[in-house]
């Protein structure tokens, strides 16, 4: 069975596109055989199988240290991170978030899938306009209540909250020398300096 993919540059399918759209259900079970394995990294946005750009070296750097800086603030709370992993959100939508804080325990999942995702996190370069506008839109569709994209282009963070009809209300947009604090719990705050990548020879000067 042959899968058609979306390029990563063309996240959005127009309405003279008769393209396949797809289930969350009948997606995750092209991953299980094997069908998608060909096309390397993929999610499901609004039906459509986007192929995910190769990560670069900054890219890498900023996940890990976003996510380290996650898992070292919630380490007493009852949520976990979860990193560039599936997420089911609905019938069909199964991005994979570079970050994702999601409730109770990776054990959880074995029982279902979460009932809060309180905070996403992507780290954007080649993405950023895709973050901005296709992932933008399917986590605040459902309900996702903070969204923050990690913009290597111009080392910032910006931070979306309270979803409504597909956008958000609120954006913020915090620059190196600031702090950027989650609504869902007061001890995750971080200096924007802490989740973008920075050269080791810049720390000693």
């Amino acid at each position: 069975m042959a899968v058609s993919v979306a390029p990563i540059s063309q996240p959005d399918v127009g309405e003279t596109d008769r393209a396949r759209r797809f289930t969350s259900d009948e997606y995750l079970r092209m991953a299980e055989t094997g069908i998608l394995d060909e096309g390397g990294r993929t999610e499901l946005i609004d039906g459509h199988i986007l192929e995910m750009a190769p990560q670069n070296v900054p890219h890498r750097a900023a996940v890990g240290k976003t996510s380290k800086a996650f898992q070292n603030a919630l380490v007493d709370s009852n949520h976990w991170v979860q990193t560039q992993s599936t997420l089911p959100l609905d019938c069909r939508n199964v991005p994979e978030p570079d970050v994702a804080v999601l409730e109770g325990t990776p054990d959880d999942l074995l029982d279902g899938e979460p009932d809060e995702i309180p905070i996403i996190v992507e780290v954007a370069d080649t993405s950023l306009e895709k973050d901005r506008t296709t992932k933008l839109r399917c986590y605040a569709t459902n309900g996702i209540p903070e969204y923050w994209i990690v913009n290597l282009r111009n080392e910032t963070v910006e931070v979306y909250r309270e979803p409504a009809e597909g956008e958000y209300r609120r954006r913020e947009t915090m620059t190196r020398g600031e702090a950027v604090r989650s609504l869902f719990d007061d001890s995750v705050s971080f200096a924007v300096d802490a989740l973008l990548p920075q050269h080791p020879s810049a720390e000693d000067e």
